[in-house]
């Protein structure tokens, strides 16, 4: 091979390695122009507070060898869901001798298609779990408040979600592994599902937000002041809406994978 052909595949190479840099970054970075929401849902800070409180304060801890604290934490759950005035119910199963459940609550009229929003309150080990994932359940009792002076027009089903932490985590076991066999079961055809997971986290400081790959800190905040949507290449335009939406009052960065 001659040097000027040497020197040929080099560029390509290189302008390969660039172009699929630029997609990439297109793909996961909310550098496109989006559509603002002007009115921003009001939501009620200090009751997201006592929620996160009560659970990792109160039910503690709350990992599957403490089913008895699980129980607790999903009573006051249902308890929560319930003072919205909406259907409530919960989906017991058996693991290892012990019943745990998922809690349900149910939103919009009785269509076949549904939207499913989850968020765990099991914990890991002995922690108290207050972002992860007293955080995320927070949120889900507040979106129930909101939802039940909200018009639908599909089913939305807001889900407790229990054993999502190892040794059940990415199992059968998982809460939300069962609560899908079910759907399946029942022929339920699902719009989209999300799950909200550690969203309490808030720390300005420089260098605050550490990544698993180092390369991360390039392309995203040092900061830890922001929110992550994160979805599937697949995943249409469900990610992008969410992103438009928190766009006016945090950071929201956008991952694929």
């Amino acid at each position: 091979m001659t040097r000027i052909a040497e020197h040929m595949m080099f560029l390509l190479s290189v302008m390969s390695l660039l172009i699929g840099a630029a997609v990439w970054f297109l793909l996961t970075q909310p550098v496109l122009p989006t559509t603002i929401v002007e009115n921003a849902v009001p939501v009620d800070s200090a009751r997201l507070e006592t929620h996160v409180r009560t659970l990792s304060e109160t039910f503690f801890p709350r990992d599957w060898r403490h089913p008895e604290n699980l129980d607790r934490a999903a009573a006051y759950v249902q308890d929560q869901f319930v003072k919205t005035g909406t259907s409530v119910s919960e989906q017991p199963f058996q693991v290892a001798g012990n019943t745990y459940r998922n809690v349900i609550a149910v939103f919009g009229p009785d269509t076949k298609e549904r939207i499913v929003v989850g968020a765990h309150y099991d914990a890991f080990g002995e922690l108290p779990g207050a972002d992860d994932n007293a955080s995320g359940v927070a949120g889900l009792i507040e979106l129930a408040h909101l939802l039940g002076k909200t018009s639908l027009p599909m089913r939305v089903e807001l889900v407790a979600f229990t054993l999502e932490e190892p040794p059940h985590f990415r199992t059968s076991n998982a809460g939300s592994a069962v609560h899908a066999r079910s759907l399946r079961k029942q022929g339920v055809p699902v719009r989209f599902m999300i799950s909200l997971e550690m969203i309490g986290y808030f720390k300005d400081a420089e260098g605050s937000q550490r990544y698993p790959l180092s390369l991360l800190r390039f392309l995203y905040s040092p900061r830890g002041d922001f929110a992550v949507v994160v979805g599937k290449l697949d995943g249409g335009s469900i990610v992008p809406a969410g992103e438009e939406r928190d766009a006016r009052s945090i950071n929201a960065s956008r991952v694929f994978f």
